[in-house]
């Protein structure tokens, strides 16, 4: 290492390790002690096979809904990155793999505790081998160099936790979905039950026993409501996001302690000019995505900006108070409600009256009931009666259960439709099973009665019918 000074000179040593094989690599590193978080092999696959995934002449060829989710193949996972080796044949290049990882193998000697005893062997292995690089496919080689990689804390298949519903819902197809929970041994269902919900929402949300108790009593639209309500949308049909939550409940992988990445990525990438260049996509965390715990100097660092952040509040109420003084026509907004409330019983007492004689008439014209209150609302908004309005209205829109959200509605609606395919779903198969029956019984009684005919007439048949068995 102390040969070593500057990073061109660890970059350029780097290209002289890419002849010594894998296997020899493998022992070196495990032999030394140093384990590597398999997001760091996740940004080595991608940069690796990156020319030849965007090389123009094969980007041609993709479908424009593989060109729209290239977009975030930045961070693809690691099932997508091999994923798209397999599906599209592309030689791995394990010569340039081997450069980048011991690019920021050396750029981050110091969080691995490499010394110069490591260089020392890496030198006697360098020159073992002849100058002609590895030719061996990715699955072999992963089969070597997987022992030397584990999957840290808050990560899954190389993404962190926080932005990995996002990251697969915009990579990833259905079957992509299935095919990862295959890779960790969960099957993916289409749907979930009740249980299964309220099992998810109990560990996401660490639910008291009481409350998943309050929880059982619940329909399964109410609990689909309920998880609204508190910010976070799931359904017992499975779409994208749901299918990564459920991975992620069944891997038990709410809450953990996210592992802090501090490693330096600005090595040298090459630069194929025959690449096409796409426009990324940056993931970042929402309330939609896993819950994970923030490891300890993150949370040191949200805590010593906390402290500065009263400074300004109390800035903005000493300047509040300026304002009171030097603006006299901010204060009289605060007291229009008690100057309005005794208006308001003598304003709006005469109107009501009236509109409701109006609306006590006209009852075949339901229709006409909104045009008196919208003349109400218009001349007493200046003296804000119109809290007298609301109440009248309330009572009815309850009653005929339109006090839903539009998120609401459109829950409902989602049930009603599987509710309707399925009855015409099964009234299709009940007339098709009439007509079978009607048919079948019409053709027995006329065979019935076809054999009954030539038993009475001895064989001889009207019309020249003939008889199939003599």
């Amino acid at each position: 290492m102390s040969k070593l000074k500057t990073n061109e000179e660890l970059f350029a040593y780097s290209k002289t390790l890419s002849v010594i094989p894998a296997e020899d690599l493998v022992n070196l590193i495990q032999s030394s002690k140093i384990r590597v978080p398999l997001y760091i092999h996740r940004f080595v696959l991608s940069e690796t096979i990156y020319p030849k995934v965007f090389a123009n002449s094969l980007y041609q060829t993709y479908t424009d809904e593989l060109k729209y989710r290239l977009r975030g193949y930045r961070d693809y996972s690691i099932y997508m990155l091999e994923k798209l080796i397999s599906d599209y044949n592309l030689d791995f290049d394990s010569a340039k793999y081997k450069e980048i990882f011991f690019d920021i193998l050396f750029l981050n000697a110091d969080l691995y505790g490499i010394k110069d005893h490591f260089f020392a062997e890496l030198d006697k292995l360098k020159y073992k081998y002849a100058v002609d690089f590895e030719s061996i496919s990715y699955p072999v080689f992963m089969n070597l160099v997987g022992r030397v990689f584990y999957e840290p804390s808050g990560y899954l298949d190389g993404v962190r936790l926080t932005i990995l519903k996002d990251v697969m819902i915009h990579s990833s197809t259905l079957g992509d979905l299935r095919g990862l929970g295959e890779k960790y041994a969960v099957k993916v269902p289409r749907r979930i039950n009740k249980n299964q919900l309220i099992d998810i929402l109990a560990k996401r949300f660490r639910l008291s026993d009481e409350e998943v108790v309050l929880l059982n009593a619940k329909s399964v639209l109410e609990l689909e409501i309920y998880a609204k309500e508190k910010g976070f949308t799931i359904s017992i049909d499975l779409k994208k996001s749901d299918m990564v939550e459920y991975i992620v409940y069944s891997l038990n992988l709410y809450h953990v302690e996210v592992e802090k990445d501090a490693h330096d990525y600005n090595v040298p990438l090459a630069v194929d000019l025959d690449s096409v260049k796409i426009e990324k996509i940056e993931f970042v965390t929402n309330d939609q995505d896993i819950p994970v715990i923030i490891n300890e100097p993150a949370s040191q660092e949200k805590v010593a900006e906390k402290p500065a952040a009263p400074e300004p509040e109390l800035k903005v109420v000493t300047i509040s108070a300026e304002e009171e003084v030097v603006v006299p026509a901010e204060k009289p907004v605060e007291p229009e409600p008690v100057v309005v409330e005794p208006v308001i019983e003598k304003v709006v007492e005469k109107p009501v009256v009236k509109e409701i004689v109006k609306e006590e008439k006209p009852k075949t014209e339901p229709a006409q009931q909104k045009e008196p209150e919208l003349v109400v609302s218009a001349p007493v908004a200046a003296q804000a009666p119109i809290v007298e309005s609301e109440p009248v209205l309330k009572p009815a829109i309850i009653e005929s259960g339109k006090n839903f959200s539009e998120e609401e509605r459109a829950l409902l609606d989602e049930k009603i439709n599987l509710i309707i395919k399925k009855y015409q779903k099964k009234r299709r198969s009940k007339a098709f099973w009439t007509a079978f029956w009607i048919i079948l019984s019409v053709a027995v009684v006329g065979f019935a009665g076809y054999c009954a005919y030539i038993f009475l007439t001895e064989g001889v048949l009207p019309f020249g019918i003939p008889v199939f068995w003599l």
